[in-house]
């Protein structure tokens, strides 16, 4: 998705934004040659454009003159509350024009490659779309809740079309939010792609983050169980590419929605991975030194410098999925199984030298045997952990394990 506004010279800004007040101010019809497409963008390099960008493309000619004009619902204000708004769940995303040519240009320089898929609707039906666009684009209309899985440029583009070949007015359902089931009963469009039926949303976006491990792993940590459930009708559309594939094989009424997609843009730059500095790559280091320091001091009954730095760390990322679970709008960091073996209660242990023996002992038998269930009964969570976390509940397994030995050895009475 596009997560940033689009940079015009002030000129054409003003002279755009006449057009758009006066073609909200009295709608005029569509000729019979207008063409309308879905616009669908390949990822980027940056996070903010990885998973690729969908828009909605009109072309005719409107009070004898021709218009180029891209509608784009992936478009935010960035401003000193961006950064907490996001966090909380909070950030709203507009609804914005620009003429073809800038919008290409943006992606030209960036080397990214953009294919169009031209529908194949009727003169009424490009008319209603053409209304619902502009209506929806009026200052009261244009903004709404962005949601990564279920609202955001791409789903947008696929429920305003079904909105457009609706048997009824969906005026009423309103702009700002999505009325997925009204529209499926009331849209003729049928969407046939056959996709893997056991797909979920974390494994749907995993094809992407495999380009940012570091990524990938935060948003592993960041998402609950919610992002594993298996993705149901028409749910995969939250991505561009899926919203491409399942536009090339829709049907109303038998015949296709849209044409193949032709590729306006070539793909200039490819994707690479750093697989050397990765989060599989670090912990392994990590997880290494760790084990050769508690080699080395095996029989002292202390916190090495390795633990500390767990339990630092692990602290930090449990207070974020706590916070992201409790305390935010966001749905999918709900029931957040992490939290198993990485949770801010690992904090008490900098004040191990005020706590007795018998608490220190049972603190790390309940820590451990967390650990343990995150581990051992895996296959029994319903989530999927990412791979490298593995190797920091390992570390983990080892500073409880070892104490555990100590409490054996020592062998503490009650009250000592």
């Amino acid at each position: 998705m596009k997560f940033s506004l689009n940079k015009r010279p002030l000129a054409f800004i003003a002279a755009f934004f006449a057009l758009l007040f006066q073609l909200n101010a009295q709608i005029p019809k569509l000729s019979d040659r207008a063409r309308f497409s879905v616009l669908t963008c390949s990822p980027g390099a940056d996070l903010y454009s990885l998973f690729g960008h969908s828009a909605f493309r009109l072309q005719d000619s409107i009070g004898g003159r021709y218009y180029d004009v891209v509608y784009n619902y992936g478009t935010f204000l960035f401003d000193e509350t961006f950064y907490v708004k996001f966090a909380r769940g909070k950030l709203d995303y507009l609804l914005q024009s620009s003429t073809f040519d800038d919008f290409i240009a943006s992606y030209e320089y960036e080397g990214r490659g953009v294919w169009e898929q031209e529908l194949r609707l009727t003169s009424p039906e490009k008319q209603r779309l053409f209304v619902l666009l502009q209506t929806n684009l009026k200052r009261d209309n244009c903004t709404y809740r962005y949601d990564f899985f279920y609202d955001n440029c791409s789903t947008r583009i696929r429920d305003m079309l079904m909105r457009a070949l609706a048997d009824t007015d969906t005026a009423p359902w309103g702009f700002r939010s999505v009325a997925l089931d009204s529209l499926r009963n009331h849209s003729p469009i049928q969407f046939l792609y056959q996709r893997p039926e056991d797909q979920t949303y974390r494994k749907a976006i995993q094809t992407y983050l495999d380009y940012q491990p570091w990524s990938d792993f935060g948003i592993d940590l960041a998402l609950g169980q919610p992002c594993d459930a298996k993705v149901g009708d028409m749910g995969l559309m939250f991505l561009p590419d899926s919203l491409m594939k399942e536009l090339e094989f829709a049907t109303v009424d038998g015949e296709l929605l849209c044409d193949a997609p032709a590729q306006l843009l070539p793909l200039n730059v490819e994707l690479t991975v750093n697989t050397g500095f990765s989060p599989m790559g670090v912990f392994s280091i990590f997880l290494l030194m760790h084990v050769v320091l508690h080699v080395i001091y095996r029989s002292r009954n202390k916190f090495l410098i390795t633990d500390y730095i767990l339990f630092i760390v692990l602290g930090l990322l449990g207070c974020l999925m706590v916070f992201l679970w409790f305390f935010t709008d966001h749905t999918t960091t709900h029931l957040n199984w992490n939290l198993l073996w990485a949770h801010p209660l690992f904090w008490v242990f900098f004040f191990s030298r005020k706590l007795s023996k018998t608490i220190m002992r049972r603190l790390v038998i309940v820590f451990f045997s967390l650990v343990a269930v995150a581990m051992v009964g895996y296959p029994l969570i319903p989530q999927s952990f990412n791979p490298s976390a593995f190797l920091l509940m390992l570390a983990l397994c080892i500073t409880f394990g070892k104490w555990l030995v100590q409490f054996k050895r020592l062998n503490p009475s009650p009250d000592s």
